[in-house]
């Protein structure tokens, strides 16, 4: 029984962000990714090093997956709800991620916690 439950981000029209974006990398990333968040779902604390706080953007969390050389970095946040977590959109890190990265996944983060709806079980399709 998982500890954690992963959601993933929906967009306005019920689209899966998170799903589309890993539909939009190589599959072996995609099944990385999936196989961290996956063992995540079982720790009662993440391992430091596997999900980490984003310097200067509060309530902003990304998970650290290096496959090839190219760091993927899924954002998320807490919540909605007890022992949660959303994936809010997912980046590539070359040197330092994108500002615009970080801008979206703070309006997706506050659009979650307004409203709960927002999000659906993590689709490890």
């Amino acid at each position: 029984m998982p500890i954690w439950t992963f959601d993933d981000f929906l967009s306005a029209r019920g689209a899966n962000e998170i799903h589309h974006w890993l539909g939009a990398i190589p599959w072996q990333a995609k099944a990385k990714i999936n196989a961290r968040i996956f063992a995540l779902q079982g720790f009662p604390l993440f391992p430091d090093g596997w999900l980490s706080a984003y310097v200067e953007w509060d309530d902003l969390y990304e998970l650290r997956i290096v496959f090839a050389g190219v760091q993927y970095r899924p954002f998320g946040c807490y919540g909605p709800g007890r022992r949660k977590f959303s994936l809010l959109v997912g980046g590539i890190e070359k040197g330092k991620v994108p500002k615009s990265l970080l801008e979206v996944a703070n309006e997706r983060r506050k659009i979650v916690l307004a409203n709960p709806t927002r999000v659906c079980p993590h689709d490890f399709s």
